[in-house]
């Protein structure tokens, strides 16, 4: 796996990847409350549900390893 192109050094969550520990990881896209990640060092992307607005339900994520 690569890199996202929208992986933007300036757009940075300070949140820890759940696979490897790194932070901050990359900010690819937000809708509502969710935030799309990757992980500049292993490369894991996943949705983040932030828990601000609307809870989404958690069957409805999914993570790309």
């Amino acid at each position: 796996m690569m890199l996202d192109p929208h992986a933007d050094f300036g757009r940075r969550a300070w949140l820890a990847c759940p696979s490897c520990g790194t932070t901050p990881v990359y900010l690819l896209d937000c809708d509502i409350n969710l935030i799309w990640l990757q992980c500049g060092t292993c490369l894991r992307r996943w949705w983040h549900d932030t828990g601000v607005g609307h809870p989404q339900d958690p069957v409805h994520f999914f993570d790309v390893a």
